[in-house]
């Protein structure tokens, strides 16, 4: 089985920079996408060929929105549970919503139609399949440029989406246990696909010590993943570099995830999945591994290969994020 996950950055763009076409070649079995950026109305015709399409748009115009491609329609799709407005960010799993209808979403927390997480259960495998789009963040006060950043956020803007991620992660922490603990009562494997907006080591950062003040390879972000899939095997590295950023103590999971791609090829920095749109970072291979396949334990196991399919040049790059590739024997 071939599964894939692609950050677009919006399908009418990725549409003009041949999408369709890479779609077809590809062949995948399960194509997990992120930033698909449309209204469900405004989506091009044909985009998703042939296609069982699983949305979430959420409802922040041209923002966010996640995706899953499916052969089949799946048993059963899954959303961000319902809550009280004043529910307490505690330990919850998706509320299952039946596959007829999808669309069902009533007034939920504040992550809920953001268009930053859906999920299936497979209608032809023993597979449970997540897409998630993780926000960017930012910077705290004690590392936040005094007169802002090249984006135009100031300190107090960057402490503020900083917070908002650790706000994310740690409920997007509580949904993976529930979804392990659901896919093994269900006899099915879990899959965790998407743009985690995190580097997990310096093998996954080509100038990581230029970086350690950077949102996506902060500690406290290194360290969540440390407690979802394990210590980085690189994390080695950073011994003795000064670090002003604040760690963040983070619990770890009860049924770790594996990275499937660092577990297929241990030894090498990247592959990088993310590169800056900017000057020569493509060129140069100057990139970020941001895009995880995170697997239960039994179904990493079952993995063959994996690759990131990067555009053989600039020109023909479909986003400023590569497709990741994995195939399962499953």
């Amino acid at each position: 089985m071939r599964v894939v996950t692609h950050n677009i950055n919006g399908i009418r763009a990725a549409m003009r920079r041949g999408f369709r076409e890479w779609l077809d070649a590809t062949d995948a079995d399960v194509v997990a996408l992120q930033e698909v950026r449309c209204r469900v109305g405004d989506l091009p015709d044909g985009a998703f060929g042939d296609y069982h399409v699983t949305y979430e748009p959420g409802n922040l115009p041209g923002r966010n929105g996640v995706a899953l491609l499916t052969r089949q329609p799946p048993a059963k799709v899954f959303r961000w549970r319902d809550d009280a407005p004043d529910a307490p960010e505690e330990p919850t799993l998706f509320s299952p919503v039946s596959s007829e209808q999808p669309d069902v979403v009533s007034d939920v927390h504040r992550f809920a139609h953001e268009g930053r997480l859906i999920g299936v259960e497979l209608a032809d495998a023993p597979l449970t399949v997540v897409s998630v789009y993780v926000p960017k963040g930012g910077v705290p006060l004690e590392v936040a440029p005094p007169a802002g950043d090249r984006e135009g956020f100031t300190p107090e803007h960057n402490q503020a989406r900083y917070e908002r991620k650790m706000a994310f992660l740690r409920r997007f922490s509580a949904e993976l246990d529930a979804l392990h603990v659901a896919a093994e009562d269900a006899g099915r494997h879990l899959l965790v696909l998407g743009d985690y907006n995190i580097a997990h080591g310096p093998a996954d950062v080509k100038n990581w010590r230029t970086n350690l003040h950077s949102e996506g390879f902060l500690p406290a972000e290194r360290a969540w993943l440390d407690g979802t899939i394990g210590r980085s095997s690189s994390a080695g590295r950073l011994d003795g570099r000064k670090i002003l950023a604040p760690s963040l103590e983070w619990p770890d999971a009860q049924r770790p995830l594996v990275d499937v791609v660092r577990s297929l090829n241990p030894d090498e920095d990247g592959p990088y999945s993310w590169w800056s749109w900017r000057g020569q970072s493509f060129a140069n291979d100057v990139g970020w591994r941001i895009d995880y396949h995170l697997a239960s334990p039994a179904l990493a196991a079952r993995a063959v290969t994996a690759r990131v399919d990067r555009a053989p040049d600039y020109d023909h790059r479909i986003s400023d994020h590569a497709p990741v590739v994995v195939d399962y024997d499953i």
